[in-house]
């Protein structure tokens, strides 16, 4: 009996509200044309896991970083495709080939 009564009653209240939207609710959830089909699929809610994220993140920063700590000789060396020498000159160690250019251009700028 309660509860006939308080459905008769949220009948009386709610009489007077009426939903219009029916077409757009449905042409939404169930799209036929192609417009609505991407317009669904742009308004779609995308979930992005934060943890797996952050390690590939991590492995990326992690693969780039090791690669910029890699020496210059083994850069030079692997461009180059010759092996180049080294020379001791007054106490330090050169490359040949830098050397042999910071000398050139010393002698080049001591003529003129």
């Amino acid at each position: 009996m309660e509860r006939e009564s308080m459905n008769k009653r949220l009948r009386e209240e709610l009489d007077g509200l009426r939903f219009g939207g029916q077409e757009d609710v449905l042409r939404r959830t169930h799209p036929r044309s192609w417009r609505d089909r991407l317009r669904a699929l742009w308004n779609k809610e995308l979930e992005i896991p934060v943890v797996p994220l952050g390690l590939s993140f991590a492995v990326i920063l992690a693969v780039v970083a090791a690669s910029g700590l890699r020496s210059p000789e083994d850069d030079g060396d692997a461009a180059s495709g010759d092996s180049r020498q080294l020379i001791e000159v007054g106490g330090n160690t050169y490359w040949k080939d830098d050397y042999e250019r910071a000398v050139a251009s010393i002698e080049s700028d001591g003529q003129g």
